[in-house]
Parts: structure tokens; sequence; C-alpha cells
């Protein structure tokens, strides 16, 4: 699966990075940019290469992002399988076969084949992922936020 190239993997990012409210702020703000960039994707790559019978899950999941419905857990899961139905979508569209030839060592090689369509999809499932990532992460600073203060007040 490819990543975006913009930001690594979030865990990279936080490393050894003290949880405060503008890190939380920080987080949730670059959560709704990316969720921007993954509606468009959903309306213009995802969509249109499912079928019919198909289209309604991302598109609903395109809906919470325009009205900036991502911040809780039901979101978190509903990602979580949008991402899981195209990593298959994406599977099931990649086909590895041996090419033989007999002038290589190993009288061959293999190599992939994507059908059409398969490369958007896996380039929209980098942005699904980190859109994921992000979200958790806010969730994940802001419970534990929370947490924290009520057990500073006892």
């Amino acid at each position: 699966m490819s990543r975006p190239l913009t930001l690594p993997r979030f865990s990279a990012l936080i490393e050894g990075i003290e949880m405060t409210p503008d890190l939380i702020a920080g987080i949730v703000t670059a959560a709704l940019m990316q969720a921007d960039a993954v509606a468009d994707e959903l309306y213009d790559t995802v969509t249109p290469e499912l079928p019919p019978a198909q289209r309604a899950f991302p598109s609903a999941i395109a809906s919470k992002i325009a009205r900036r419905d991502i911040f809780d857990d039901s979101f978190a899961r509903d990602l979580r399988t949008l991402i899981e139905r195209l990593g298959g979508q994406v599977r099931n569209r990649t086909h590895v076969y041996f090419h033989a030839d007999e002038n290589h060592v190993r009288g061959g090689y293999e190599s992939i084949f994507r059908e059409p369509g398969a490369q958007p999809l896996a380039a929209a499932l980098g942005e699904l992922d980190l859109l994921y990532d992000l979200v958790t992460a806010a969730l994940s600073a802001a419970g534990a936020a929370r947490v924290a203060a009520n057990m500073i007040d006892g």
C-alpha cells in the first residue's frame, strides 16, 4: 500500500512529544486538512471505480467528512472498514505472474499486473490510512488529556 509523500507515519511525528492542548489542536487541524483531501479522493477516485452497489458506503463517509463529523470512534471504525474493503479490491485487481525468459538466470522473473483502476485505489488507500492515523491520534490525545485532568483534579 502506498503512503502519501506529504507526512510520515504519525507515530514517527509524535515520538517524544508532550501532549499539550496546542499539539492536540495541531493534530485536529492536520486531520481536518487530510479529511478534505480524502473527501476529494472518495468523490473523484474511489466512488467511480466501485460497482454501483458498493458506492453508498464511501459516499456516506464523504458526507460525514463534509459535516466535519469525524472525531468519534464510529467514524474511525467505518474508515477502517472502508480501508479493508478497498484493500481487498486492490488485491483482487493485482495479479502476480511468472514471465519466462530463457536468457534470465532463473529462467524468468515475477511480474505484477494491476488492472485499470487499481493504482488510483491504491493511492487513495494511502490517503485514507493517513486520515485514520490522524483521527485515532486526535481521539487518543484528547482522551488522554481528559483522563490526566481528571486524575490531577482527583
